[in-house]
């Protein structure tokens, strides 16, 4: 196993921890789907997102598009199939969608700061350790949060937003970084969450 995979999986095994340690909303007989379900959109997305990234590349490797002992995962994409899994959770057993959200959000930063690492031992992404950083103050704001997915939404949005700046080597489409792109969405539905009502079934 490389180290990139070593530190992935202490991060996946670190969340599941924390996850499994607070949890009081997924049902028992419900948890392994849930986690196996979550962590399956997670490593889809975030490679597709990065496939798309270097679709110039891999359009001409197709079988290296299943090689990720290397790298190669796009923390956005984990985040969209992530959230649109939980989306299908939440309708399918009748789970309010934010409650599942608060309780994973506040687990994210520490999982996505650890993660962070396996870029520095892959020699990649120069700002790795700034975002640790941050990923890592994050998780220790979001623990006093009362509106964790709000939170989470806004400052990661912030915080990757603010990086792409000292970035040259994310997607790029006529000069708008995507990542930046989705930033601004990220913040702007953390805003509008932050405004929304919460119902007591929320």
């Amino acid at each position: 196993m490389s180290f990139y995979g070593f530190i992935i999986g202490l991060s996946v095994s670190l969340g599941i921890y924390l996850f499994e340690k607070s949890n009081t909303l997924i049902p028992k007989k419900l948890v392994n789907f849930f986690v196996f379900g979550f962590l399956i959109s997670l490593l889809i997305g975030a490679r597709l997102y990065h496939v798309f990234d270097q679709w110039n590349y891999y359009s001409q490797n197709l079988l290296q598009i299943l090689n990720t002992r290397g790298g190669g995962l796009g923390i956005y994409g984990a985040l969209i199939a992530g959230f649109m899994f939980l989306l299908f959770f939440a309708k399918i057993y009748k789970i309010p969608f934010l409650k599942i959200t608060d309780l994973l959000t506040p687990i994210l930063p520490l999982c996505q700061s650890i993660g962070r690492f396996g870029n520095f031992f892959n020699h990649e992404i120069p700002t790795w350790w700034l975002e640790a950083s941050l990923n890592l103050l994050l998780f220790f704001l979001l623990k006093k949060s009362k509106n964790p997915t709000a939170h989470y939404l806004i400052a990661y949005g912030l915080i990757r937003f603010f990086i792409e700046f000292f970035r040259n080597d994310t997607w790029t489409i006529n000069h708008l970084k995507i990542a930046q792109l989705i930033s601004f969405i990220c913040i702007f539905f953390g805003l509008f969450l932050l405004q929304k009502p919460r119902r007591i079934g929320d």
